[in-house]
C-alpha cells in the first residue's frame, strides 16, 4: 500500500512541477508590473507629501488669525436685517458709520464715488453714502458678509483702508454708541485686514497647492491605469496560483497520507517490538489470571477470614485456622488455590519493602499483621509488650501529622476530636484492657454523612470526621482479656516479637555496630529495590491501562506507543539495576550473615528470659531492658581485626552478661533451672542437642502405657523407669538399651542402687568428653526427674561445663 502511495506521490509531484513553472512565468511578468506601478505611486505620494507640507505650513499660519475671524463673525451675528434698515433711513447718518461703510465697499471692492478730501473731516476722504446705501440694499448683504471670500483682499485694498483703521474714532465704543449693533461692521472690517497680513504670506503657497494638485490629478490618473494594468496581471497570477495550490494540495495531501502509512507501519513495528517480550508473560498471566478467578471466591473468603479473626493468634495458630478453613472450603466444594500465600495475596513487595524500612520486622508474622493493620475495616488494636508496632507506626504515619496520646492524658479527647476534624492519624498509647466509651461511636465507625461531610459524636460532642483520620491503639499488657464487645469494634493483633523477627532486628544492631557503611549500604539498597519495584509495577499498570483504554487502532496512538517505548526502556534499565542489585545484596548480606551467630543467641537468650515469666510472674525483662545490655556488650567485649574472633568475644560476653543480669533477679531455688535452660537452648541451636533428644530428657516415657510397650525384664526395675528406658531405645545411642538390661541385669542393678550412680561407670558404655548429655539422657531415665532437678547432680554440672561456648 505504501509502494502505490509512494507512485502516486511521484506524478502529483511532476504535474505540481509543471505549474510551478507556469505561476513563476506569471510571476515575473506581475513583478514587472508591479515594479512600475510602485514608480508611479512614490511618484504621487512625493506630491501628496509636499502638498501636505504646504497645507501644513498655511495651516498654522492661518492659524494666528482665527482668533480675530471669529471676533468678526460673533459681531456680525449680533446685525440684523433690521438694524441694516435703520441706517439706510439715516438722513444722514453719523460720518462715523459712513466711514466703516467704505471700508466695507472697499472691501468688497465697489470703490468710492469720490476721491476728494473731506472739509468737514480733516485728513478723511469724502464718504460715499449713496454707493453704501446700494451696497446694504442688496438682500444678500449680511449672508455676503459671512461668506466674503478673504482670498480676494489685496495690498491696494489694505492700503486704501490704512486711513480709516487709524482714525482715533474708529473703534468699537465709538461705533456702538452711534450706530448699535451695526458697529459689528468695523470689528469685521478690522479682522479683514489683518487676516490679510497673514494671509498674504499663505497665498503663495495656497498657489503652489493648486499647481501641485494638478500634478497629483495627472499622477493618480496615470496610476489608475497602471493599477488596472497591475490587477489584471495580478487575475491571471491567481488563477495560475490557485492552480499551483491545487496540485500542491493534492501533493501535500499525498505525502501526508503516505507519511501517515509509514508512521503506521512505524508504530506497529515499535509496538509489535515492545509487546513482543511481554506475550509470553503477558499470555502466562491470562492463564493463571483465567485459572485464579475460578478459585477467587475461595481465596478471597480465605483473605477475608484471615483479615478478620487471624490477628489476636500466633503464627502456629493462624496456619492452623487457615489450614481448617480450607478443609472447609473443600468439604462445601468451594474452589480456592492449594498453594495459596495470604501475603502475596493481599499486599506488593514494594509495599511490604517499605514497612521494613519504617521498622517492621522482616518476618511473616510481622508482615501479616502489618496487612491486617492497614486491610481491615476495624481500627488495629496491637498488643505489643516490646513495643516494636508503636515504632512502626510512627515511622509509618510520621509524615502525616501523626497524633499521640494516651487516656491519662487530660487533653486525651481533644487530641481525639482534633485528629477527626483535620483528617490526621492517631495513636492511642498503652491502653489497659478497658476502653473510655467516649471511642466507640469512633470505633465503631457511627459516622453520620451531613451534606458532603461526615460527623461523629465523641462523648456528648458532634466533630467532623475528615479523609485521612486513621485510627490505631496499643497496649504493652502481653496477655490482655479484651471483653466481647471490645473485640467486636476492633482488630485485635499480636505483635509480641518472634524469634525471627528478634533476630533480623538484633543483626542490624550488630551491623550498625560492627559494620555501620554495611548497614548504611544497605538500607539505601532496600529503598533503590523497592523504588524500582514499584516503578516497575506503575509502569506495568499505566501501560495495560492504555491499552484498555485506547480507542480504534492502537498504530494510530501515537501516545500508546510513546509509553510503550518509555515503559519498555525504562523496564531494560530497571531490570539491569534490579541484577546489580541483587549481586550487591548477596554480597552485603553474606558480609551481614558473618554476624548472625551473634544475633541469634541473643534472640535465644531474650526468649529464655521471658519464658522464666512462667516460672514466676514476677520474672518481667522488657524487650527495651535486654537491647540495652545487648548494646552494651557490642560496646564492653573485647575487639579483633578478625572477625569470627570478634563474634566469638562478643558471644562469650553477651550470654554471660545477660546470665549475670538475669540471675540476679532470681530466686536461688530458679537459677539453677535457668543455667540449665540456657545451656539446652544454646545445644538445640548450635546443633549438638537434636530436639528428639530434648524431649526425652525433659518427658521421658511419662506418654508411653506400661501396657503397650514391651514387658520389663525385672520386678527390681521401676515401671517409670522401664518406660523411660522404652522412650530412650528410640534413639540411636541406645538402641540397644533394653536388650543390654535384660542380659546383664546383675550390674545394672548393683550400678543403680549405689548412693551416686552418675559419679560411677555405667554398665555397657563408655562416654566421652563430648557425650556429656547422653550419660545425661541414661542417668536421668534411671533417675527420678524431680529429685534430679533439685539437687545438684554432678552429670548435669559436667554437662553444662562442657559446652564450648559457655565461659562460666
Amino acid at each position: 500500500m505504501l509502494v502505490v502511495k509512494e507512485k502516486d506521490l511521484a506524478v502529483a509531484s511532476k504535474e505540481a512541477d509543471v505549474v510551478l513553472q507556469e505561476v513563476t512565468v506569471s510571476a515575473t511578468a506581475a513583478e514587472k508590473v508591479k515594479a512600475s506601478v510602485q514608480k508611479v505611486k512614490d511618484k504621487a505620494q512625493a506630491i501628496v507629501n509636499e502638498i501636505s507640507k504646504d497645507k501644513s505650513i498655511a495651516t498654522t499660519k492661518l492659524a494666528a488669525a482665527e482668533p480675530a475671524l471669529r471676533e468678526a463673525e460673533r459681531a456680525l451675528s449680533t446685525i440684523k436685517a433690521g438694524d441694516i434698515a435703520t441706517v439706510r433711513k439715516l438722513g444722514k447718518p453719523p460720518h462715523l458709520i459712513m466711514r466703516i461703510m467704505d471700508c466695507a465697499l472697499l472691501l468688497f471692492q465697489k470703490g468710492v464715488s469720490k476721491t476728494l478730501m473731506d472739509a468737514d473731516k480733516p485728513g478723511f476722504i469724502m464718504t460715499s453714502w449713496p454707493d453704501a446705501l446700494k451696497l446694504m440694499g442688496d438682500t444678500k448683504f449680511l449672508n455676503n458678509l459671512l461668506t466674503f471670500p478673504k482670498d480676494t483682499i489685496n495690498d491696494e485694498v489694505v492700503e486704501l483702508l490704512e486711513p480709516y483703521l487709524a482714525a482715533d474714532d474708529f473703534n468699537l465704543e465709538r461705533a456702538k454708541a452711534v450706530s448699535g449693533n451695526v458697529a459689528g461692521l468695523l470689528s469685521w472690517c478690522r479682522a479683514m485686514s489683518f487676516f490679510f497680513s497673514i494671509n498674504k504670506e499663505v497665498l503663495p503657497l495656497k498657489a503652489n497647492l493648486a499647481v501641485q494638485e494638478g500634478r497629483l490629478l495627472i499622477a493618480n490618473t496615470d496610476l489608475a491605469e497602471a493599477q488596472a494594468t497591475l490587477d489584471e496581471k495580478q487575475k491571471e497570477l491567481d488563477i495560475v496560483q490557485a492552480k499551483f495550490d491545487g496540485a500542491v494540495s493534492h501533493k501535500q495531501m499525498l505525502m501526508d497520507d503516505a507519511e501517515a502509512t509509514r508512521r503506521k507501519m512505524t508504530n506497529a513495528t515499535a509496538l509489535i517490538e515492545g509487546l513482543a517480550g511481554e506475550k509470553t508473560r503477558w499470555t502466562e498471566a491470562g492463564l493463571r489470571f483465567s485459572d485464579q478467578i475460578k478459585r477467587l471466591v475461595g481465596d478471597a473468603l480465605l483473605c477475608t477470614g484471615f483479615l478478620s479473626y487471624s490477628g489476636p493468634f500466633n503464627q502456629e495458630f493462624r496456619d492452623i485456622l487457615v489450614k481448617n478453613w480450607k478443609t472447609m472450603c473443600m468439604r462445601n466444594k468451594i474452589p480456592f488455590s492449594e498453594d495459596l500465600d495470604l501475603i502475596k495475596m493481599l499486599v506488593d513487595n514494594a509495599t511490604a519493602g517499605e514497612w521494613v524500612l519504617q521498622g517492621l520486622p522482616t518476618d511473616n508474622l510481622s508482615i501479616e499483621n502489618g496487612i491486617i493493620v492497614t486491610k481491615a475495616t476495624r481500627y488495629p488494636l496491637l498488643i505489643d509488650p516490646q513495643g516494636q508496632a508503636t515504632i512502626w507506626i510512627k515511622k509509618k504515619e510520621g509524615d502525616h501529622e501523626l497524633t499521640v496520646s494516651q487516656l491519662n492524658n487530660k487533653y486525651f479527647r481533644t487530641h481525639l476530636e482534633d485528629a477527626l476534624s483535620l483528617g490526621r492519624p492517631f495513636l492511642l498509647e498503652d491502653v489497659e484492657e478497658d476502653l473510655d466509651p467516649a471511642l466507640d461511636n469512633v470505633l465503631e465507625k457511627n459516622f453520620i454523612k451531613q451534606g458532603s461531610t461526615f460527623k461523629v459524636k465523641v462523648g456528648d460532642k458532634e466533630c467532623d470526621v475528615m479523609k485521612g483520620f486513621r485510627m490505631y491503639i496499643t497496649t504493652k499488657l502481653p496477655n490482655p482479656v479484651y471483653t466481647p464487645e471490645i473485640s467486636a469494634r476492633t482488630s485485635i493483633i499480636d505483635f509480641t516479637v518472634t524469634q525471627k523477627g528478634l533476630e533480623d532486628q538484633l543483626l542490624g544492631r550488630v551491623i550498625l555496630t560492627e559494620k555501620a557503611e554495611l548497614e548504611s549500604e544497605r538500607n539505601k539498597l532496600m529503598e533503590e529495590v523497592n523504588a524500582n519495584k514499584k516503578r516497575m509495577q506503575d509502569l506495568e499498570d499505566n501501560l495495560l491501562k492504555r491499552l484498555t483504554e485506547t480507542q480504534g487502532s492502537l498504530v494510530e496512538d501515537e501516545d500508546l506507543i510513546v509509553v510503550l517505548q518509555v515503559t519498555k526502556k525504562t523496564a531494560q534499565d530497571v531490570s539491569e539495576k534490579l541484577s546489580i542489585a541483587a549481586e550487591t545484596e548477596i554480597k552485603i548480606n553474606t558480609a551481614r550473615e558473618e554476624y548472625r551467630p551473634v544475633a541469634t543467641r541473643g534472640s535465644i537468650l531474650y526468649f529464655l528470659i521471658v519464658s522464666m515469666s512462667m516460672v514466676n510472674n514476677m520474672y518481667q525483662t522488657s524487650l527495651r531492658q535486654f537491647l540495652i545490655e545487648f548494646d552494651l556488650s557490642l560496646a564492653r567485649s573485647d575487639k579483633s581485626p578478625i572477625t569470627a574472633k570478634r563474634i566469638k568475644f562478643i558471644i562469650n560476653y553477651l550470654t554471660f552478661a545477660v546470665f549475670k543480669y538475669t540471675v540476679r533477679g532470681l530466686y536461688e531455688e530458679d537459677r539453677f533451672l535457668f543455667t540449665l535452660l540456657l545451656a539446652l537452648n544454646i545445644d538445640l541451636n548450635s546443633g549438638r542437642l537434636r530436639g528428639e533428644e530434648f524431649q526425652t530428657f525433659f518427658k521421658g516415657g511419662a506418654a508411653l502405657d506400661l501396657n503397650s510397650v514391651e514387658p520389663k525384664p525385672k520386678k527390681w526395675i521401676m515401671d517409670m523407669t522401664w518406660l523411660n528406658l522404652v522412650q530412650l531405645s528410640k534413639l540411636t545411642r541406645f538402641s540397644q538399651i533394653m536388650g543390654q538390661v535384660t542380659r546383664n541385669d546383675k550390674a545394672w542393678k548393683a550400678w543403680f542402687d549405689t548412693d551416686a550412680p552418675e559419679e560411677n561407670d555405667i554398665p555397657d558404655y563408655k562416654f566421652n568428653a563430648d557425650e556429656a548429655f547422653s550419660k545425661l539422657l541414661l542417668v536421668r531415665s534411671w533417675c527420678l526427674i524431680v529429685s534430679f532437678l533439685r539437687q545438684d547432680t554432678m552429670s548435669t554440672r559436667v554437662w553444662v561445663r562442657s559446652l564450648p561456648k559457655l565461659s562460666f
